[in-house]
């Protein structure tokens, strides 16, 4: 006859390996979030006093999961767009949502196009509010969207107003692809237009993530000025959503995104 402690002594060894792997792998992911820049597995080692194949099978599983990314050709990681999503109920977003929503609208309304609120989650942006376009044909979005920050005028407006290091490691984290008939996929040729894009305060794309789909994009502000806290976009069919059309409507949406700016700069002071 088994005696009655041995299976809870044996569930109580599995419920502590458990309990230490999952400590150790939030003590991984922390450190992924609190680094500067994307760390690599010998600087996490260091930074959770883990043993390098202790990181690396975590790490397999965040990645897997994906909690966490590889950057492309290096040894590096960052956040995944899983955790991204799960970090949407932030109260900065909510604020963002509450006071930016009227003015989506409006856009919407104004422009006739989809309007979206995306917020920076690096290195891609995730869409936290959408007014949909009324015309059965239209630009598709849904909360919860994740998108590369290196691909579309809604990324290009973050990235035109960071510093040139940022700018670089989106572009490695993400690499530039051909998408649609005016794609930028020469790294030189992608800052020019970034260079552009900031002296004018909004990005522009002509066809250039999706076939027969433009777009425009203007930051949003808090505190700092070289880093967005979101950026707003206006979006619809090249036949409708024209090139004329979309530079007569750019003041509109520069002027909105200043509005939101102000009110977030103006709240934190």
């Amino acid at each position: 006859m088994s005696h009655p402690t041995e299976p809870v002594f044996h569930l109580m060894e599995h419920d502590e390996g458990t309990s230490r792997t999952l400590r150790r792998g939030l003590a991984l992911l922390g450190s992924i979030l609190d680094a500067e820049t994307p760390p690599t597995m010998t600087r996490l080692a260091t930074d959770t006093g883990l043993p390098k194949p202790t990181v690396s099978r975590l790490l397999a599983t965040l990645v897997e999961q994906g909690f966490a990314i590889q950057l492309p050709g290096t040894q590096t990681y960052s956040a995944g767009p899983a955790l991204a999503r799960r970090m949407r109920s932030s109260s900065l977003e909510h604020l963002l949502v509450e006071r930016a929503r009227p003015i989506l609208d409006e856009l919407r309304d104004l422009s006739g196009e989809t309007t979206v609120l995306c917020t920076p989650t690096w290195p891609d942006r995730i869409c936290v509010a959408a007014s949909l376009s009324r015309f059965p044909v239209r630009a598709q979005k849904a909360a919860g969207e994740v998108g590369p920050l290196s691909r579309g005028c809604t990324g290009r407006a973050f990235l035109a107003f960071v510093d040139e290091d940022r700018v670089e490691e989106a572009i490695h984290a993400r690499p530039l692809v051909h998408g649609a008939a005016y794609s930028v996929t020469d790294r030189d040729e992608y800052r020019r237009v970034l260079q552009k894009e900031r002296a004018q305060g909004y990005s522009f794309s002509w066809e250039g993530t999706f076939p027969d789909m433009s777009g425009i994009a203007a930051p949003i502000f808090g505190m700092d000025p070289s880093m967005p806290i979101a950026i707003i976009s206006v979006s619809g069919p090249s036949s409708r959503w024209s090139r004329e059309v979309m530079r007569e409507f750019a003041p509109r949406l520069v002027a909105s995104a200043k509005q939101l700016t102000s009110y977030f700069t103006a709240s934190a002071a």
